[in-house]
C-alpha cells in the first residue's frame, strides 16, 4: 500500500512538475510575440519617418544611418546630412565604372546585395578564428583548408593574403590606437561591408540609378542593422577599418583612415559628435 501511494506521490508531482514547465514555456513564448510586435511596430513606425526636415536636411534618425558610412565618406568630402552627397553625377558615374565597374543600375543592385548578403565578412570571420584560436604552427594548413573550402564554392579569394593583411594591420592599429578596446568591442567588418553598401546607395541616387524611395530604404536597413550590432560609433567605425586593413593591407592608407576616424570622433562638427548628444 505504501508503495502505490508513493507512485502516486511521484506521478503527481511529475504532472505538477510538466504542468509549471509548459506554463513557462507558455509565457516565454508570449514574452517572445510580444517582443516581435512591438520590432514590426518601431519598423513600421522608422518607415513612416518622413524623409526629410522642413530645412531639406534628413531627419535624425535618417542621419545616423547615414553617419554609419562616414568613414568612407569622410574623406571624399560628402555631405552626411541629406542623401546627395553633393558631388556632381558625371564623378559619381567615374567612381563608380572606374572602382566599383559599375555602369548600370542592375550591376549597382546586384553590388550592394553581395554587400549585404556576404560581403568581405565571409572570409573575414573564419580567418580571425583561426588567427586568433590555433597556435602559430597550426595556422598554416587550417588557412590552407578554408582557402580550398572556398575554391571549391568556385571563390578564389585569397585567404592567406587576408590573413596576414589582418595580422600586420590590427597589430599595428592596437600599436598606435585604443581601437578595440572594452568588453562590449566587436570585430566582425560589417561596417567595412554595410557601410560601403549605405555610401553605394547614395551614389546610386546621385547617378540616376536608384529613386530616392529606394536609396533610403536601403540605408534605413543597412542603418538599423549596424547600429543594433555595435554600442558605439568608435566600435562601428574600427569595424571598417578592419576590413579595409584585410582587403587593402595598405598601412599608409589605413592610417589616412584612421586618421579621419579619429576626427569623426572628436570634431564637434562631426555627425558621430553631434547625434551621439541627441
Amino acid at each position: 500500500m505504501k508503495t502505490i501511494i508513493i507512485i502516486a506521490a511521484v506521478g503527481a508531482l511529475y504532472i505538477i512538475f510538466v504542468i509549471i514547465k509548459l506554463m513557462k514555456l507558455n509565457s516565454r513564448a508570449k514574452e517572445i510575440a510580444a517582443k516581435a510586435m512591438k520590432e514590426r511596430e518601431q519598423q513600421k513606425a522608422a518607415d513612416r519617418e518622413p524623409l526629410l526636415n522642413e530645412d531639406g536636411t534628413l531627419s535624425l534618425h535618417d542621419r545616423q544611418y547615414i553617419a554609419c558610412g562616414a568613414n568612407q565618406a569622410y574623406l571624399r568630402g560628402e555631405r552626411l546630412d541629406t542623401l546627395e552627397t553633393d558631388s556632381e553625377q558625371d564623378d559619381i558615374r567615374h567612381l563608380l565604372r572606374h572602382e566599383w565597374h559599375i555602369n548600370s543600375r542592375e550591376k549597382l543592385l546586384a553590388k550592394i546585395d553581395w554587400l549585404a548578403t556576404q560581403g568581405h565578412r565571409i572570409y573575414f570571420k573564419p580567418i580571425w578564428q583561426i588567427l586568433t584560436t590555433l597556435p602559430v604552427r597550426e595556422r598554416p594548413e587550417a588557412l590552407d583548408k578554408l582557402q580550398q573550402s572556398f575554391a571549391a564554392k568556385g571563390d578564389d579569394a585569397p585567404v592567406e593574403q587576408y590573413a596576414a593583411n589582418i595580422s600586420e594591420c590590427y597589430k599595428h592599429l592596437r600599436e598606435v590606437s585604443d581601437c578595440f578596446e572594452g568588453k562590449k568591442c566587436k570585430l566582425d567588418a560589417l561596417t567595412w561591408d554595410l557601410g560601403r553598401a549605405i555610401n553605394l546607395s547614395r551614389w546610386g541616387y546621385d547617378a540616376g540609378f536608384l529613386s530616392r524611395d529606394e536609396a533610403m530604404h536601403n540605408i534605413r536597413r543597412f542603418g538599423r542593422e549596424l547600429l543594433h550590432n555595435y554600442t558605439s560609433w568608435a566600435n562601428l567605425g574600427e569595424n571598417y577599418l578592419i576590413g579595409f586593413a584585410m582587403w587593402s593591407g595598405d598601412i599608409e592608407q589605413l592610417d589616412e583612415l584612421y586618421g579621419g576616424h579619429c576626427d569623426l570622433l572628436s570634431e564637434d562638427s562631426s555627425p558621430w559628435v553631434l547625434l551621439e548628444s541627441k
